[in-house]
């Protein structure tokens, strides 16, 4: 039943980030499953890597509410943005990575990837915090993931280098990000207004980003003889 409830809280998602998508929402809604199920995939195969190497990752150690908590947080934040972004690499179609359509592809991988998580991490969890945070979740993993998104939109076709830069330093602010929220959620008290702050960050970046590409400047007209009027 749970997993019910979240395989059609993801299919509400995907399909509400995939609709009138310009490559049709039909085709947007499945690269954004296949791209959210990479993305876990991936987050999954890093922290297997982690845990190997030694450096298990558990929520144990941020809710601990040491300094180092907070490099565990910011581990975290770096594996999940980054697979994330090889979630979205490999969904967007070559023609689509340097257009606003990415972010279609990008709310709808966030979304999958989210509940996708929330599947597998919150069984046994009361109902009201787990269809919480499943019906939730994608917003917070697509607000982060925003930026990227914009980055790719943004990105010129003839500057790959400049791309790799870009992303990666928005890939470190957005994890960077996604860190201090999940150690200021685990801290009573203040905790939950740093998480807001976390994410209201890229959000406020995006608008303050694109609000200046969205009408752009229109040139006065040119007026002909027949419009300039007599004289």
């Amino acid at each position: 039943m749970w997993l019910g409830a979240c395989a059609a809280l993801g299919l509400l998602w995907t399909l509400a980030a995939s609709w009138q998508a310009e490559d049709g929402a039909a085709r947007t809604a499945a690269r954004g499953v296949l791209g959210g199920l990479a993305a876990l995939g991936t987050a999954s195969i890093a922290y297997g890597l982690l845990d190997a190497a030694g450096l298990p990752v558990r929520w144990e150690a941020i809710a601990r509410g040491a300094w180092p908590a907070l490099g565990v947080a910011a581990l975290v934040g770096l594996v999940e943005e980054g697979a994330k972004l090889a979630g979205v690499v490999l969904a967007a179609p070559a023609h689509r990575r340097r257009s606003w359509g990415v972010v279609r592809i990008t709310a709808a991988v966030a979304a999958v990837f989210a509940v996708a998580e929330a599947a597998i991490a919150l069984p046994g969890v009361s109902w009201p915090v787990a269809l919480g945070r499943a019906a939730l979740g994608p917003v917070a993993h697509a607000a982060l993931l925003a930026p990227l998104a914009v980055v790719l939109a943004e990105a010129p076709a003839r500057a790959p280098g400049r791309l790799v830069g870009r992303l990666g330093l928005a890939l470190l602010a957005v994890a960077a990000l996604h860190g201090l929220g999940d150690w200021s959620i685990a801290r009573p008290g203040w905790g939950r207004a740093g998480f807001a702050a976390a994410l209201l960050a890229p959000t406020i970046w995006v608008y303050l980003r694109t609000r200046h590409a969205e009408v752009p400047a229109r040139s006065p007209p040119r007026l002909t003889p027949a419009r300039a009027g007599p004289g």
